[in-house]
């Protein structure tokens, strides 16, 4: 049922013509409602972490890479 309540949603249905609807009280079709997005969001935050985990790691590499090839300046302090 939330799955289907879910769809509604999605498709532009108001919460209280879901609820009316499948028979739910409007608080379970809002609560149903906010976890999906919270999870929507948690897992495009946890892809977008994953990218730029990526790109540090790519960054690390290069700079290992350089330390290889151009030898440090001469430092007096």
């Amino acid at each position: 049922m939330r799955d289907q309540a879910l769809q509604l949603l999605f498709q532009g249905r108001s919460v209280r013509d879901v609820a009316v609807q499948l028979g739910l009280p409007q608080q379970t079709v809002y609560r149903w409602h906010r976890t999906c997005i919270s999870q929507s969001e948690l897992m495009q935050a946890r892809v977008r972490i994953e990218m730029l985990e990526g790109e540090v790691a790519a960054c690390r590499h290069l700079i290992d890479l350089m330390k290889e090839v151009v030898p440090p300046k001469d430092v007096t302090r």
